[in-house]
């Protein structure tokens, strides 16, 4: 190979690393920062709330996102309109040899029961409200239940001032859930 030819090669070697280089750093990094919702937000924002339990879960593409479908059955259900069974979806999971991860996204138990705050999108899509903020695991026997909001593993900022929140997980008696949700969220 000519001596001119080899430079003009490594010059174009030198550009596409460069570039590479670049568009690493230029590319937006994934994770998830939410805003801390108290009860009252995630009874008023919520389209749906419900106490269901996980039947099971599939994984697959929603345009070029992953996402993790949780079929729910239905126990009781304190808002939204009257459903038996729901299909849940939060991003990431594995589908076509292929898997998406998302931070903060409540990875829920085939067989267990939560109270969750869901809203319903546009497309009739549904979804946990502020990740794990809007699912609640219950626990204990059935007429004394305790619904312990699921523990938050993403940023969490404070609503007005964008400062990171420390969250707090709320627990409480089933029964005071149902009574704060039956009145509003005015607690």
């Amino acid at each position: 190979m000519p001596i001119a030819s080899s430079r003009v090669v490594l010059k174009v070697l030198k550009f596409v690393r460069a570039a590479l280089c670049l568009a690493a750093f230029l590319a937006p990094a994934r994770g998830a920062t939410l805003e801390l919702l108290s009860l009252n937000d995630l009874i008023s924002k919520s389209t749906t709330i419900v106490q269901a339990q996980v039947a099971g879960s599939s994984a697959s593409f929603t345009g070029n996102v992953i996402y993790t479908h949780y079929k729910v059955s239905v126990m009781a259900q304190w808002k939204g309109p009257a459903q038996s069974a729901i299909d849940v979806m939060v991003p990431g999971g594995a589908a076509n040899g292929m898997r998406q991860t998302c931070p903060g996204v409540p990875q829920l138990v085939t067989g267990q029961q939560y109270v969750l705050f869901l809203w319903t999108s546009n497309q009739g899509r549904t979804y946990t409200m502020g990740f794990t903020q809007g699912v609640f695991n219950l626990q204990g026997a059935s007429g004394n239940m305790t619904a312990v909001q699921m523990p938050a593993t993403e940023t969490i900022l404070t609503p007005g001032t964008g400062q990171v929140a420390k969250s707090q997980s709320i627990g409480m008696p089933l029964q005071q859930l149902i009574s704060a949700i039956s009145a509003g969220g005015t607690t």
